[in-house]
């Protein structure tokens, strides 16, 4: 009698530890990340709340604001919608390609109908002040206060433990 009390709190005790270990350390939640590029770490994360997003920034040459619109899809890999800006200069397109639409409205442009997919997307975060801002459930998240200045993020959707998580910041609760 006392070797099956002995088994069943042995399995007890397994089956705890396994649970713990579960918990911790197996990637169950989606999040969008940004890895910095100099020690592939995870140092920030946004959670999964909606598959769309936007990155709103101060474009650094002509200084006006550009909108790039983002969807994820079910194998995780982020795929441009749509893209707003209001200038031609450097680094900006003049057209849409083949399949897209070139809209001019209010003095903007757009680039509309996009399919450009991607799995991630490296993120420089300028040591200037100039806006940089994930924009995700009509809340608008400004990167330059989480991210550190002057340095490069890989961003990508991606499954985190809550191990993973307790290293990095969750911006969204901030």
């Amino acid at each position: 009698m006392a070797f099956m009390q002995r088994q069943w709190i042995f399995l007890l005790v397994f089956a705890f530890i396994f649970t713990g270990f579960v918990i911790l350390f197996v990637p169950i939640h989606k999040n969008y990340v940004f890895i910095n590029n100099n020690s592939d770490r995870v140092t920030a994360y946004i959670p999964y709340v909606e598959s769309t997003f936007k990155i709103k920034y101060t474009h650094s040459i002509h200084l006006s604001e550009v909108l790039e619109s983002y969807k994820t899809l079910p194998d995780h890999t982020l795929m441009a919608t749509e893209l707003e800006y209001e200038d031609f200069n450097v680094g900006m397109p003049s057209n849409a390609g083949e399949g897209e639409e070139f809209v001019e409205k209010d003095g903007k442009y757009f680039i509309k109908n996009m399919e450009r997919k991607i799995p991630e997307f490296r993120l420089f975060v300028g040591d200037v002040d100039a806006g940089l801002s994930f924009l995700i459930q009509e809340r608008e998240l400004d990167l330059k206060e989480e991210l550190e200045r002057g340095t490069s993020y890989t961003l990508r959707v991606q499954r985190l433990s809550f191990f993973q998580q307790l290293k990095g910041v969750n911006i969204y609760e901030q």
